[in-house]
């Protein structure tokens, strides 16, 4: 078998306007994706979410004529020349989209090939910002009502005002729900952050993510060892399983984030190197990120806790194109489909009529 193309397709859809914290520019109500097929000599194909950025007739050089099964192959092509090129913005989606490959010629599915540590993860509803109090703690009741057991914050990375969110939520669920919070690296000064980890001891939340600079391994390491709360850090880092072991070794993480769409993390591929020096060091290994992918890296990995669903999940997946992603059932758990590959189903009316561009 060998590769013979690729093909993007640029999608474009109405979901409504949604923003993060103070100082990250507001989306749009136009939601933009991208849909990657590996294609074959065969005509067996592999598909995967794609983030724009990388170029494309870079990845057709990489790929065309190789055989897709040899996917450690491909993924060290791919890495080895992150250097002098932008591939580390497709090295993720190559990769996750020929271990989709890799699943339908096998016909098993993909959390299988990797391992399959499990058939079902515990799932935590991972919010957009709000504009108010009153609306996350309305977003939570209707995430409990789903069956949610642990809701993580992203706020406003204001200090005393995400600390009060972050009290009233806590009396909102009660003590037998997981909390966590996500500063999207917000809090510059260390005594802030201090502080801050301080409020959520006290509210009994499970982790504390990206609370300052995320290259900043000597603030971290010492934030790290003043707090009591684990410390989730290396979400927004490059350099995949070689970068969550400089951080591991700084003592700057007590928990890895990694996700195998994510920018310079590596694909499936690089993201069970990642989980596997983590279980050498005896840390968890999150896997950040609420796609089909995600799903699948949570289910083989023996020393992860959680897949991170979005909610609204109306904001991040297209009505045209679905997987079992978004599919949380009555506990609170999710659940890979037992089909070929990463089970992603494609509308292609949709897709055609929500296409803008394909490469």
């Amino acid at each position: 078998m060998k590769i013979t193309d690729i093909k993007i397709h640029y999608i474009e859809w109405n979901r409504g306007p949604y923003h993060w914290r103070d100082g990250i520019m507001p989306a749009g109500a136009m939601a933009r994706t991208a849909l990657l097929r590996i294609l074959t000599d065969e005509g067996v194909e592999g598909l995967s979410s794609y983030s724009a950025g990388a170029n494309v007739e870079e990845i057709r050089y990489q790929l065309i004529g190789e055989d897709p099964l040899n996917r450690e192959h491909i993924w060290h092509k791919f890495w080895r020349n992150l250097r002098s090129s932008r591939l580390g913005l497709a090295i993720g989606p190559v990769d996750c989209a020929l271990w989709d490959l890799f699943g339908k010629v096998s016909g098993q599915p993909v959390y299988k090939l990797l391992g399959g540590m499990r058939d079902k993860i515990p799932a935590y509803a991972s919010t957009v910002t709000l504009d108010s109090l009153e609306e996350y703690m309305t977003l939570a009741e209707a995430c409990l009502e789903k069956g949610y057991k642990a809701i993580k914050l992203h706020a406003w990375g204001r200090l005393e005002e995400d600390a009060e969110l972050c009290g009233a939520l806590r009396e909102k669920v009660g003590d037998d729900i997981v909390l966590m919070y996500d500063a999207s690296s917000m809090f510059n000064l260390y005594e802030d952050a201090v502080w801050f980890g301080r409020q959520l001891e006290k509210y009994n939340y499970y982790w504390y993510e990206e609370p300052m600079d995320h290259f900043n391994m000597t603030v971290l390491a010492r934030l790290a060892a003043e707090l009591d709360i684990p410390l989730a850090v290396a979400e927004a880092t490059h350099g995949g399983p070689w970068d969550a072991l400089a951080q591991i070794r700084a003592s700057a993480a007590d928990i890895i984030l990694t996700g195998p769409l994510d920018a310079y993390k590596g694909g499936l591929t690089g993201v069970m190197k990642t989980a596997h020096i983590c279980e050498g060091y005896g840390i968890m290994c999150a896997i950040h990120g609420g796609a089909i992918s995600h799903l699948h890296a949570a289910c083989a990995i023996y020393n992860t806790k959680y897949f991170e669903r979005l909610v609204p999940e109306t904001y991040y997946s297209p009505p045209g194109i679905r997987d079992a992603s978004t599919e949380i059932d009555s506990e609170g758990f999710a659940h890979p489909w037992d089909t070929p590959g990463l089970g992603i189903e494609v509308d292609w009316d949709w897709v055609e009529k929500h296409t803008i561009g394909v490469e």
